[in-house]
């Protein structure tokens, strides 16, 4: 009777520890993650896979993958939302507002391209003809590239053609205080539109 009651328990602490780790179907990237770990050598010159893994692991969500999409055009975030930050509740940007950012990616060769910026708010936080790279598969992708206070900037979604589906923008501190620090910042909206300027 006793290897029985001690089966059983067995068996049911083993289903629900295999059902409390499996993934959600429900789970729309909210958790991050690395989807695709191939990277080619262009983009780990820029990001290095240690740092990708830290992005991820801060619930960063990063596409892989040598196949990315054609990424090209006028872009804006429009108001954005830190959502996760590996500083917890000391960070002080938690309770801030965030007007958001207008993109322009263009000169897209391989896994590199170019990357003009500017807040919304008078563009006073800007750079044109940024180097950066890209990876992904079919319409999913993240760019890399470093702003002008030379921190790593990730940007990740899926192209729709005039639009970039669950837009989300992750920053690692490589130079600002504190070092190492992530924040992941996305799109109130789900989506970065397409615009004809800036």
């Amino acid at each position: 009777m006793k290897r029985t009651i001690y089966a059983l328990c067995t068996v049911v602490c083993a289903l629900f520890v295999m059902t409390s780790c499996s993934k959600s179907d429900d789970d729309k990237g909210s958790n991050g993650g690395i989807v695709n770990n191939n990277f080619s050598s262009e983009v780990t010159a820029v990001a290095s896979k240690e740092t990708i893994q830290k992005m991820a692991a801060n619930k960063a969500t990063i596409y892989g993958g040598t196949t990315p999409p054609r990424v090209e055009g006028y872009f804006t975030s429009g108001e954005v939302q830190l959502t996760h930050t590996s500083l917890g509740d000391n960070d002080p940007l938690k309770s801030a507002a965030f007007d958001g950012f207008y993109y322009r990616f263009y000169e897209q060769n391989g896994s590199k391209l170019k990357v003009d910026y500017r807040n919304h708010a008078g563009g006073t936080y800007a750079a044109n003809g940024v180097d950066a790279v890209i990876s992904g598969e079919g319409n999913k992708f993240t760019i890399f590239f470093l702003n002008k206070e030379r921190n790593l900037v990730a940007l990740s979604g899926e192209f729709t053609g005039d639009a970039i589906k669950d837009f989300q923008q992750s920053v690692i501190n490589k130079v600002g205080e504190p070092i190492g620090a992530v924040r992941v910042f996305k799109s109130k909206s789900g989506y970065a539109e397409s615009t004809r300027e800036f």
